[in-house]
C-alpha cells in the first residue's frame, strides 16, 4: 500500500507540471499570436490612413517601407493581383498575387489573414490584407520565428526547472506517503492486538481525528462481535439442550435425503446409539417402510403412521426452504401408542354407548307418541310434555346415529366405494332436494361451476354436501345468498360453498370441526343441531385423502373450501 500510494502521489504531482507547462505554453504562444495581429492591424490603419489622404502614393509607400525597421512589408495590389507597389522586392519580376489566400479572402470579405511558416529559416510570415475603397488590395505582413524556434531556445531552461521540480516531488512524496500512512499503521497494530487479545482488555488508542471515528467503530464493531459469539454459543447450547429434551425425535435431511442433522432420540430411534452413528447416512436405508415416491411431491406438511417394534409412531414430514431454495426435510417423529390405544377406547365406548342407549330411547320414542296423539283422556299438559319427549327422543336418536356413523367413518368400517363423479350434477340434485328449506329459510343458492369429476364414494360425497349446504343455510339470514363454485386446476379439483350468514367468531373457527363443538354466540344456540356435521364432513374429505379449510368474519359469513385429488 505504501508504494501505491506514494506513486500515486509523485505521478499526480509530475502530471500537474507537465500540465502547467504546456497549458502556459498555449497562453504564452496564443499572446504572441494575438500581439502580431495587432501590430499587422496598426500598420494596415497608418498605411491605409495616409494613402487615403496622400497625393503621391507610391512615393509615400516607398519612403515608408525604406525606414521601417521591425519587419514590415508593404505590398499593394490592383484588382487583377498584379503588384502595384512592393516595398522588398522588384514588383516587376513577381508573380499575381490573385491567389493567393489572405488575397482572396480579402476579396470576398473586404479583410484576409495568412500565416506562412519558412522552414529554412525558422521564421514565420504573417499577412494581413484589406481591400480598399477603389477594389485595390493592401497588403501588409511582419516576419518573426517560427514557434519551435522559440521553445527550442527555451527548452533547456524549461528541463532544468522540470528536473529540480521532479527531485521536489520526489521527497514531497515521500513525506506525505509516510505522514498519511501512520496512523494507519497505528490502526492496524491495534486491530492486531484486538485479535491476539480480548477486547475488553485493549483500549482505543488516540490517531488523527479524521481517523478517529474508523478506529472507535473497529472496538464498537469488535465488542459486538465478540458479545454475539458468546451469545451464539449461548442460543446453541440452549438448543441443543431443548433438542437433547425433546419427548419427539427430529430429523433434519438435505435434498438427497441425507441426514444432515438429529437428536438423540430419533437416533435411537433409528437403532443407532448416538447421533455421530447416523450423520450423513441417507434416511431411506434406515426408513425402508416409508413411502418415498410419494414425499418427493408434497409441497407442505403431511403425517404418516409407522409401526415399529410394537409401537406407532406418527411421522410430521414438512419441506424445509432456505432462501425461497428447497432444502431437505424435516421429519418429527412422535410415539402415539398410547394416545392411540386411548383414542381406540374412547371410539369404542362411544360405540358401545350408543348402541346400549338406542334402544331404551326408541321406546321412549313410542311411549311419547301414544301420549301425543291424546290416547289417554287426562289434561291438556300431558299432551304438551308427551310431545316434548317425543322431540328430545327423535333428537337424541339423531345424535346417537350421527355418534354411530362418525365412529365408522374414523374406524374405516364404512366401505368405501368409489367412482368417478361429477361434482356438477350431484350438488344439483342436492340443491333441488333442498328447495323447500331454501324458500322456507329464504335463502337462493347461486352455482358456478364447470364439468370436474373426482374418483370418490357418491353417498359419502352427498352427505358432506348435504351438511356444507345445511350448515350454509342453517346459519344464514332472511334474504340471504349461498355461493357455491366448483372448478379445477388439472390436477386437484376445489369445491367451495361460501354464504352471508353470522359467521364464526375468530377464536372458535380452530375447533369448529371437533365432535358436538358449536361456536356459543347468541343465534348459534338458538339453532338446532348435533355440532357432529362438520366432523363426519372432515372425516369424509382425509378418507378421499383432500383438504378442508374454513374462512369466516363474524357477521359477514362462512368459506369453506375442499380440495381434492382429481
Amino acid at each position: 500500500m505504501k508504494r501505491k500510494v506514494y506513486l500515486s502521489l509523485l505521478t499526480m504531482g509530475l502530471a500537474c507540471m507537465a500540465v502547467t507547462l504546456l497549458i502556459s505554453t498555449w497562453f504564452f504562444w496564443n499572446s504572441t499570436q494575438h500581439q502580431i495581429q495587432q501590430e499587422l492591424v496598426m500598420a494596415m490603419d497608418v498605411v491605409e490612413t495616409t494613402i487615403e489622404e496622400g497625393k503621391d502614393t507610391s512615393v509615400y509607400l516607398k519612403k515608408l517601407g525604406v525606414h521601417e525597421t521591425d519587419g514590415l512589408r508593404i505590398t499593394w495590389i490592383n484588382t487583377d493581383g498584379d503588384v502595384l507597389f512592393e516595398s522588398d522586392y522588384d514588383k516587376g519580376v513577381m508573380e499575381n498575387h490573385l491567389a493567393r489566400p489572405e488575397v482572396q479572402e480579402a476579396i470576398e470579405n473586404g479583410k484576409g489573414t495568412a500565416v506562412r511558416d519558412s522552414q529554412t529559416v525558422s521564421k514565420a510570415l504573417y499577412y494581413y490584407a484589406k481591400k480598399l475603397p477603389d477594389g485595390t488590395i493592401l497588403r501588409v505582413s511582419l516576419e518573426r520565428d517560427a514557434f519551435y524556434a522559440h521553445f527550442l531556445s527555451l527548452l533547456p531552461w524549461a528541463l532544468l526547472l522540470l528536473g529540480l521540480s521532479a527531485l521536489a516531488c520526489i521527497k514531497v512524496s515521500r513525506l506525505l506517503t509516510t505522514s498519511l500512512l501512520s496512523p494507519l499503521r497505528q490502526t492496524a497494530r491495534f486491530i492486531r492486538q484486538i485479535n491476539d487479545t480480548d477486547v475488553k482488555m485493549v483500549q482505543p488508542p488516540r490517531v488523527d481525528h479524521e481517523l478517529q471515528p474508523l478506529v472507535d467503530k473497529i472496538f464498537l464493531q469488535s465488542q459486538t462481535i465478540t458479545d454475539n459469539m458468546r451469545s451464539l454459543e449461548q442460543q446453541r447450547n440452549i438448543m441443543r439442550l431443548i433438542m437433547e429434551n425433546l419427548q419427539e425425535g427430529v430429523i433434519l435431511t438435505d435434498q438427497a435425503c441425507g441426514i444432515a442433522g438429529l437428536n438423540l432420540r430419533a437416533a435411537h430411534f433409528l437403532g443407532a446409539g448416538q447421533t455421530q452413528d447416523v450423520l450423513q447416512r441417507n434416511l431411506k436405508e434406515l426408513l425402508p417402510d416409508v413411502s418415498w415416491d410419494t414425499l418427493q411431491h408434497i409441497d407442505s406438511a403431511c403425517d404418516v403412521k409407522l409401526t415399529r417394534a410394537d409401537r406407532l409412531y406418527l411421522l410430521t414430514i414438512q419441506p424445509v426452504y432456505k432462501d425461497d431454495d428447497f432444502y431437505g426435510m424435516l421429519f418429527i417423529i412422535d410415539d402415539v401408542t398410547e394416545q392411540e390405544h386411548r383414542e381406540q377406547l374412547r371410539r369404542e365406548f362411544t360405540s358401545n354407548v350408543s348402541h346400549e342407549l338406542k334402544t331404551p330411547l326408541t321406546s321412549i320414542s313410542g311411549f311419547a307418541e301414544v301420549l301425543s296423539t291424546g290416547i289417554f283422556k287426562n289434561k291438556d299438559d300431558v299432551i304438551h310434555f308427551g310431545t316434548l319427549i317425543r322431540k328430545e327422543a327423535l333428537r337424541l336418536l339423531q345424535m346417537i346415529e350421527e355418534i354411530m356413523h362418525l365412529a365408522r367413518i374414523e374406524d374405516g368400517k364404512r366401505q368405501i366405494h368409489p367412482e368417478r363423479l361429477r361434482l356438477s350434477g350431484l350438488i344439483q340434485d342436492i340443491v333441488e332436494f333442498m328447495e323447500p328449506v331454501l324458500m322456507e329459510k329464504k335463502v337462493t343458492v347461486h352455482c358456478t361451476m364447470d364439468d370436474t369429476e373426482v374418483w370418490a364414494d357418491r353417498g359419502l360425497f352427498r352427505e358432506m354436501i348435504m351438511n356444507l349446504l345445511d350448515n350454509a343455510v342453517k346459519y344464514n339470514r332472511p334474504g340471504g345468498h349461498v355461493y357455491i363454485d366448483v372448478r379445477h386446476d388439472g390436477h386437484k379439483a376445489f369445491f367451495v360453498i361460501r354464504d352471508t350468514g353470522i359467521g364464526i367468531p375468530e377464536d372458535k373457527q380452530q375447533r369448529v370441526f371437533e365432535r358436538f363443538y358449536r361456536a356459543d354466540s347468541s343465534r348459534s344456540r338458538k339453532i338446532k343441531g348435533t355440532g357432529l356435521g362438520l366432523a363426519i364432513v372432515k372425516h369424509i374429505v382425509e378418507q378421499h385423502h383432500g383438504t378442508i379449510a374454513l374462512n369466516s368474519k363474524e357477521n359477514e359469513g362462512t368459506t369453506i373450501t375442499v380440495t381434492l385429488p382429481m
